[in-house]
């Protein structure tokens, strides 16, 4: 009896599919700033979707490594594009606490630009219900979106 109640609890209930990002243009440093978090477990599902195998992300001790292996990873989820020409990043630093992997990225965008098309398919391949919410600051220009299995992708004209 008591198993038939945790499988229908299980079955009822359903876990929150979500990773936050922010990306803010410096101005005085003619870049932008990102920054990402998932959740680790959901992390290491997705790369292991990418994959063949899972290493063993160590954000003390093997910090140089995880965020190679990371970079790789996010280059196949991520991007920021400016008027169409795409802007390569690099990770400046990644945390891991609490189940939350925390990363900060610079974009170098090298001009200027009106249109900006952010991408975010971390998980959409394995969820459905994925909710990747992003900020977008350029100037004095702000938008929210939530990105999804469907709409992996937004467009900013900051005109």
């Amino acid at each position: 009896m008591l198993r038939l109640l945790f499988i229908s609890l299980w079955l009822t209930m359903h876990p929150v599919h979500v990773t936050l990002m922010s990306i803010e243009y410096d101005e005085e440093k003619s870049v932008f700033n990102a920054f990402l978090q998932v959740y680790f477990d959901d992390f290491l599902i997705d790369y292991n979707y990418l994959e063949e195998t899972v290493p063993d992300f160590d954000f003390n001790n093997g910090k140089e490594e995880s965020i190679r292996l990371l970079d790789n990873y996010l280059h196949n989820r991520i991007g920021l594009m400016g008027d169409g020409r795409n802007l390569d990043f690099d990770i400046t630093d990644a945390t891991m606490s609490d189940n939350e992997l925390k990363m900060n990225l610079i974009f170098r965008p090298g001009m200027r630009a009106k249109i900006f098309t952010v991408r975010n398919a971390i998980l959409t391949d394995i969820y459905k219900d994925q909710s990747n919410l992003l900020i977008f600051k350029y100037d004095v220009f702000e938008e929210g979106v939530k990105l999804t299995a469907e709409k992996t992708d937004h467009v900013f004209n900051v005109n």
